[in-house]
């Protein structure tokens, strides 16, 4: 690269704005040429002041009435419903209000499932469906007569029980 090549890249390169061959063919001319090398240190510091320039400017500059008069001048924005129901839910000081009511819903729906498959089903009464009579089959035995001492009756009509033994000893003959 010739020094009027790098001279009219010195600006560029300084900024960045050269790919990565040109900049290394700048930098590598920078190092073999003395005059360049001044060059590009006097654009550095022409670079430095105009910086620092124009920060000691902006720091001079009082801007505490500048957001305010911008507000002003803004008024208020109005926004819709739904944008302001979407930052409210989005707010985490409000989740758990979102999340309450989601958790008593989810109980309700499961108590009234649970309620809903385990009852047993109740019989529907159709007024055309034909009736039956309750009837009492119930037996009693008061007395019964036999030749065989192994047999007794047992008669419980509070409990509407009947019991009937025969002892199977007394018919074969085994007692002693």
């Amino acid at each position: 690269m010739t020094c009027r090549e790098a001279s009219n890249l010195l600006s560029l390169f300084l900024d960045g704005e050269l790919d990565s061959h040109q900049m290394r063919a700048v930098a590598l001319h920078g190092t073999r040429c003395t005059t360049c090398e001044a060059e590009l240190r006097e654009l550095e510091h022409l670079q430095q002041l105009v910086s620092d320039t124009v920060n000691a400017r902006v720091d001079e500059i009082d801007l505490s009435a500048f957001w305010p008069a911008v507000e002003r001048r803004l008024g208020t924005a109005r926004r819709s419903w739904w944008e302001r129901a979407r930052i409210w839910f989005g707010d985490a000081d409000h989740r758990w209000l979102i999340r309450l009511p989601a958790y008593a819903a989810a109980a309700a729906v499961a108590v009234l499932a649970l309620l809903f498959f385990t009852r047993t089903p109740q019989p529907s009464v159709d007024p055309d469906a034909p009736r039956l009579a309750a009837v009492d089959n119930a037996a009693s035995i008061d007395s019964l007569d036999t030749d065989v001492e192994s047999v007794a009756v047992l008669n419980d009509p509070e409990t509407r029980t009947t019991v009937l033994w025969v002892n199977d000893d007394a018919a074969t003959g085994d007692t002693p």
